[in-house]
């Protein structure tokens, strides 16, 4: 299936899934890798604590970003497509990330094992995984925006707030995961993912500015971008925009912060994850949907 503008396919909705996975993988990885980081330098009880809840983080970081690599070879559509990204790595955007991409997997999925047989595993083989993992999943998180801006074609992508907007939208999903993962499964750790929790909504407040921004400079760019902002703030789009992206992933769990902060609660911190993850997953489909070609690129093709 297509997510279509108009007369034109621009993006699949593999695509859409792609980059909400593997941001979101990117994400929950670079926040595991961050407390890893931190435990080493603190060496408190508190920053060993936080480790042990983030290091869900490692555990769910090489099954999203697996599946984001599956759907990837899924809208390639044949297996000499994708042997072709393989073998030309830096031939483009799409090449680069899908290496990206393939390498935090595998970081990752070390982590992950790492993690599993803790007692065996010397502690310099998770620190190796931590120092290569954390840039590739910086790289995975501004790739999946910057994806979309280099297509020249597009005006409504072509600035650097989508990737910051992109950026900022991983992390936010990353923890949200760890979260909520967390508050189900380890009741022993609620303070803990409380205060990560918190994290993630000065993420949220972040990513609203940024999502603004982004708006705000598109808006006057060209005509084909303010078409584009007009048909998510007014237009066909605007119901997944105003109700799925700024609505449940971004106002309420913004208010069931500082409803938390009165009257804390595990279903409180688990319904404003799943907030900030249907969120996540409805900007990456907003952003794509929203898409029209310039008429100068309608035009040569």
């Amino acid at each position: 299936m297509r997510v279509r503008q108009g007369e034109h396919v621009v993006f699949g909705w593999y695509i859409v899934a792609y980059l909400f996975l593997a941001g979101t993988g990117a994400g929950a990885f670079f926040a595991a890798a961050c407390a890893c980081v931190w435990d080493a330098v603190r060496r408190s009880d508190a920053s060993e604590r936080t480790l042990r809840t983030c290091q869900v983080g490692f555990y769910v970081a090489p099954c999203l970003v697996v599946l984001a690599a599956l759907l990837l070879l899924l809208d390639l559509g044949n297996a000499q497509r994708a042997w072709l990204v393989l073998l030309t790595p830096l031939q483009s955007v799409l090449s680069m990330g899908a290496w990206l991409v393939a390498l935090l997997a595998a970081v990752s999925g070390v982590a992950a094992a790492c993690g599993l047989a803790s007692s065996s595993v010397p502690r310099t083989l998770l620190w190796a995984c931590c120092i290569v993992g954390a840039p590739c999943a910086l790289g995975v998180m501004g790739y999946t925006g910057l994806l979309l801006s280099d297509m020249v074609s597009i005006d409504f992508w072509r600035t650097p707030w989508l990737i910051a907007l992109f950026v900022a939208s991983s992390l936010s999903c990353g923890i949200a995961v760890i979260v909520a993962i967390d508050a189900v499964l380890a009741p022993s750790s609620y303070e803990v993912s409380r205060e990560l929790w918190r994290t993630g909504a000065v993420l949220g407040c972040v990513e609203a500015a940024v999502l603004a921004a982004f708006l705000i400079a598109q808006s006057g760019f060209t005509e084909t971008a303010r078409a584009s902002c007009e048909l998510l703030v007014g237009g066909a789009l605007a119901p997944a925009f105003w109700g799925g992206v700024v609505a449940v992933g971004l106002a309420l769990p913004l208010a069931a912060h500082a409803a938390g902060c009165l009257l804390p609660g595990r279903a409180t911190m688990v319904g404003a994850s799943v907030g900030v993850l249907v969120g996540g997953l409805l900007l990456r489909y907003c952003i794509v949907a929203a898409a029209s070609f310039s008429p100068l690129a309608l035009s040569a093709i």
